[in-house]
């Protein structure tokens, strides 16, 4: 059995230029934002009572959050 190379086509930046193809860079991504919603940044998505992680979470697999590699 094979493993597809090709991410999930909601992990993708906006420019679609870049693609999330790891778990790693969604964590990292997800860490980020984390700390932004904790220090008082607004969500992009609806809250439903749930913690900043995993706010930050389904923030990056819905794409609203923006992100570029240096």
């Amino acid at each position: 059995m094979s493993v597809s190379a090709t991410a999930h086509p909601l992990v993708q930046d906006r420019s679609e230029t870049q693609v999330l193809h790891n778990r790693f860079l969604v964590s990292a991504i997800a860490f980020l934002r984390t700390r932004q919603l904790k220090q008082g940044a607004a969500a992009r998505i609806a809250l439903d009572g749930h913690k900043p992680t995993y706010t930050a979470v389904l923030e990056v697999m819905a794409n609203t959050v923006s992100w570029s590699r240096d």
